[in-house]
């Protein structure tokens, strides 16, 4: 690659660095995309990729390229000597500073390596170029209320490169671009890199690491896939075409549900979904810090007049008292908004969950794209101990609206099932036994004597 110098006179003077790219790094580098996304293995070459786009983008007069890390340390221990041994002496305006991991080449382009946990030494200044090394272990928030402002002065590019670390912001950035190429945008690549995209690692040395590592461990830091911390409960559950795709929303007349899991200083999670041949989830909503009554107001607001609501199911905890609000209790305030017809959950999930895994194994469930929460929190839902499920970040009130939907329609779900006997038609179908092996000294009176009550027709109170 090449490193511009400007001398005495403007006079440019070319460098060329020992460095070769991959076929899997220049694929990469082909795309001219302002904002690259790379989740990528361990030893696939993250690093020394990183590098090199840092130093190309210092090849303009006056480019100033931020090269982030998760910590200063980081920073230095990754990198700093690395950049000192590829940038020549003669294309140095001053030695390197190894206190502020600065450096000036003879273009006046600078390069600076920082930290990200040192947030507010982040705010202000308008590179022309970043990157985020390791960048699944930044803190959350760094990228979109930092650094994505500073980018704006000089439509400045950024490079994002990483292992993933469970379904953090990393993850949530990377449904993000996906949605913005889907969409038709030319903001976003994104690109998915393993171990065995670096040709120089001997693939009898790949077989060896794989078979000494601990299968998640193997999946996520050497083929970069998202895995959670620990095990999964919905395991089943996959965020892609699979369980994960566009499809059309509820015509008038298509049956509708939606589900509540009430919550004040948590989330008040929402789920909307329309049962076709499968449970197809089309719209979520959470907020939090809103009233009984602004959240049941914006619950409707955000419900189409078209969309035919059968049922709503409200979270148990909503039968207590809203003291806020003259003693009423929250369901009380949800039916008053106009959410009706409304009933409380039940306080356990073992059935719910039972039949979440169920419909997910067989298909049955089909969540829109753009219930990244939901998606979010599904795959992150984790056994934290033998009493509890929680996500990694602590947000799992749209599954406790999807346990809550899993009771709401579980009758429905199965409808299609062969139909159950009614008590009349079992006692004809007996009566029909006995006349074959009954004597005709024993008569039996005809069927349309008997009186038979008006019983639903399941014994378990299945919906006809």
């Amino acid at each position: 690659m090449n490193l511009l110098q400007s001398g005495s006179g403007e006079k440019i003077k070319r460098f060329q660095l020992d460095l070769t790219l991959t076929p899997a790094q220049q694929e990469i580098e082909a795309n001219s995309r302002r904002f690259t996304f790379i989740r990528a293995g361990r030893k696939f070459g993250k690093t020394k990729y990183s590098e090199y786009k840092a130093l190309k983008w210092l090849a303009p007069k006056n480019a100033v390229h931020w090269h982030i890390a998760p910590t200063y340390k980081q920073a230095k221990l990754i990198s700093w000597d690395s950049f000192k041994r590829m940038v020549p002496q003669e294309a140095l305006y001053k030695k390197p500073n190894d206190n502020d991991l600065t450096m000036v080449l003879k273009n006046n382009a600078q390069l600076y390596l920082m930290g990200s946990d040192e947030e507010n030494s982040l705010r202000g200044p308008a590179p022309t170029s970043v990157t985020f090394e390791e960048a699944a272990y930044h803190k959350a928030g760094v990228w979109q209320n930092i650094i994505r402002p500073n980018l704006t002065v000089h439509k400045a590019p950024a490079l994002f490169i990483s292992s993933p670390n469970g379904f953090n912001w990393f993850k949530d950035l990377e449904d993000e671009a996906r949605e913005s190429i889907d969409a038709g945008e030319n903001l976003w690549a994104v690109f998915h890199k393993t171990i065995y995209d670096n040709p120089y690692i001997d693939r009898d040395e790949i077989d060896s690491i794989k078979k000494k590592c601990d299968p998640h461990a193997w999946s996520q830091e050497y083929m970069a896939e998202y895995e959670s911390s620990v095990g999964r409960v919905f395991h089943e559950f996959q965020d892609t075409d699979r369980h994960v795709r566009s499809f059309s929303m509820p015509t008038s007349g298509e049956m509708c549900f939606r589900a509540t899991d009430w919550g004040l200083r948590d989330d008040c999670g929402t789920l909307w979904a329309v049962l076709r041949d499968k449970l197809y989830i089309y719209r979520e909503n959470a907020e939090n810090g809103l009233s009984p009554a602004a959240q049941a107001g914006m619950i409707m607001a955000r419900t189409s007049p078209k969309e035919s609501v059968y049922m709503s199911v409200l979270s148990h905890d909503a039968a207590r008292l809203d003291l806020a609000q003259q003693g009423l209790t929250i369901e009380w305030h949800f039916r008053n908004a106009g959410i009706r017809p409304l009933k409380l959950s039940t306080r356990k999930k073992n059935a719910s969950r039972a039949l979440i895994i169920d419909l997910l194994s067989k298909d049955k469930i089909v969540i829109h794209p753009e219930c990244r929460m939901l998606r979010k929190q599904l795959l992150s839902y984790s056994w934290k101990d033998t009493a509890m499920e929680k996500t990694e970040d602590g947000g799992d009130d749209l599954v406790d609206a999807l346990h809550y939907m899993a009771e709401l329609v579980e009758h429905k779900m199965f409808l299609n099932r062969p139909k159950e006997e009614t008590a009349e038609e079992r006692m004809r179908k007996a009566q029909e036994e006995m006349r074959k092996v009954s004597t005709h000294r024993y008569p039996l009176s005809s069927p349309e004597k008997f009186s038979v009550p008006d019983f639903e027709n399941s014994p378990a109170g299945y919906i006809s």
